[in-house]
């Protein structure tokens, strides 16, 4: 059986509340992904968001494929931080604040069906 594309009603994406004041985009994916993604759903796609951020400017990516928050990026909430893997190595990563990812909340249909 093919699976459909992800997809969120309306009312729930309404009532979906940001937990924490900053996030990669990776965890906002793993957190819609495991509230709203059923068995016969193709799961959302950390890609599908970025790709949509940079078609609209807020993010823009160096030689190195590395994706930065372009200075519209940072005015929508979108800035460079750091984490640490389970080796002790550190690494770069874009972090969205609430207003950011209210930001990709709203504009989630256009997102997912463009």
């Amino acid at each position: 059986m093919k699976k459909i594309s992800f997809y969120i009603y309306q009312e729930d994406l309404i009532k979906y509340e940001t937990e924490q004041e900053y996030v990669t985009i990776s965890q906002l994916v793993c957190d819609l992904n495991q509230k709203y993604c059923t068995a016969n759903m193709l799961r959302l796609r950390t890609e599908t968001i970025t790709e949509y951020l940079k078609e609209q400017n807020y993010l823009c990516v160096d030689k190195n494929n590395k994706k930065y928050p372009t200075p519209k990026g940072r005015i929508l909430g979108i800035t460079v931080g750091s984490n640490t893997d389970e080796k002790g190595n550190k690494y770069v990563v874009n972090l969205y604040n609430k207003k950011a990812q209210q930001y990709i909340l709203d504009n989630l249909y256009n997102i997912i069906f463009s």
